[in-house]
């Protein structure tokens, strides 16, 4: 399991005492499983708020589609499609994540508002150490890159301002890099090993650049970069590492979402058809210690994960309520009901004016919380306000 419960991202410290879930925001023409979809402002900001209905703890909005075979994006052009959707995003008090490359866009979104870069070239740019080192914000530390065969630690896609190393990568990364089999000794798997020792190398000595500029360990997070420059095979055993990744030290991410990756060991060619299979790979994930999981179906995801932790893990919120209007009559009644909600207990009551104010312990998280919560008073009170959940 993790050995950090924190991940710092500016003026938020988002708890990771149990998983959560980022929704994945692709604001662009051309991404890979939802291109087009969202790439009005309109639509996108109506996407975002439907994400954080359906639970999501987190947002990660993307201006340039990092497929196979992609076509880059000018930093302007990138700002110009995020720019409406960070500010909205923030004006709503939402916890945003910039997925860029470009130190010129993160800078921009952070002075927005945002308070997460998630940089797949993983803040190999000098400028991106200068922005996350000035600011406050979260950093994912990404890996692109090979990891088996001839793979050394300097194969990873490292920024430089002279050539796009990324978008030739990912314009042969249908092929993925099988050099590991040998001509008479065919094994199924490269070897773990070779293939962890580069991604932890990597990660590690990433992670420690930020830090030796002045960046907070508490706001690293990692992510092995499963599908980028990577076969199915490699893929394959970062995952079943997972739990050897999350015990380094840092927040780890699974982000599997839709990729090529989980089409091949589901059979299913559509990407967007792929989301019960990245629930799945993602639930996994999280049981082997990843506490980030990025994924686009973010109701599907987070009603799997409600049910896989209340039923794995001994886990419990406390929430501060306030119901109102109520007469004193009402106090006893309004308690009981809450206190009667499954996985529930009511710890604490105050009366204060038309106001009840609880304190109470439970077992759900926020959305079926606050759906049994609507059960139980069933009109006789309102909600004042945002509960507030502890863990």
């Amino acid at each position: 399991m993790p050995t950090t419960s924190i991940w710092n991202c500016s003026d938020v410290s988002l708890d990771l005492s149990r998983p959560r879930v980022m929704g994945v925001l692709n604001v662009t023409p051309d991404s890979f499983s939802d291109g087009g979809t969202h790439d009005a402002p309109e639509a996108a900001i109506t996407t975002a708020a439907q994400m954080l209905a359906d639970g999501a703890d987190l947002v990660d909005v993307g201006g340039e589609s990092t497929r196979p075979g992609f076509t880059p994006v000018e930093p302007s052009e990138e700002l110009r499609r995020l720019e409406p959707v960070v500010r909205w995003l923030a004006r709503e008090g939402a916890l945003v994540s910039i997925d860029t490359r470009h130190p010129a866009v993160a800078r921009r979104c952070v002075d927005l508002g945002a308070q997460i870069i998630n940089d797949v070239t993983g803040f190999s740019d000098p400028q991106m150490v200068d922005v996350a080192a000035e600011s406050s914000c979260g950093c994912v530390v990404m890996h692109s890159g090979p990891v088996s065969g001839t793979a050394t630690r300097s194969s990873a896609v490292m920024a430089v301002s002279d050539r796009d190393d990324l978008s030739a990568l990912m314009s042969n990364a249908s092929a993925g890099d099988r050099a590991w089999e040998g001509e008479e000794s065919r094994p199924l798997l490269p070897d773990s090993g070779h293939v962890m020792g580069l991604l932890e190398g990597y990660l590690v000595d990433r992670a420690k650049d930020l830090e030796a500029r002045g960046v907070d360990a508490s706001r690293i997070c990692l992510d092995p970069g499963v599908g980028f420059g990577k076969s199915p095979e490699d893929d394959i055993v970062i995952l079943r590492a997972t739990r050897r990744l999350a015990s380094l030290g840092y927040p780890l991410m699974c982000a599997v979402s839709r990729k090529r990756f989980v089409g091949t060991v589901s059979g299913i060619a559509v990407a967007s058809e792929r989301d019960d299979v990245t629930i799945g790979i993602s639930l996994a994930a999280a049981a082997g210690g990843a506490r980030v999981l990025r994924v686009h179906d973010v109701a599907g995801m987070t009603q799997a994960l409600d049910g896989f932790w209340v039923a794995s893990e001994p886990w419990t919120s406390h929430v501060s309520l306030v119901l109102s209007p109520i007469a004193d009559k009402d106090a006893g009644q309004l308690s009981q009901a809450v206190d009667g909600m499954p996985l529930t207990r009511v710890r604490g009551t105050e009366v204060t004016g038309d106001a009840l104010q609880l304190k109470v312990e439970t077992g759900l998280d926020r959305i079926p919380f606050r759906r049994a919560l609507d059960a139980a008073i069933d009109g006789a009170a309102t909600l004042a306000g945002d509960s507030s959940f502890e863990r």
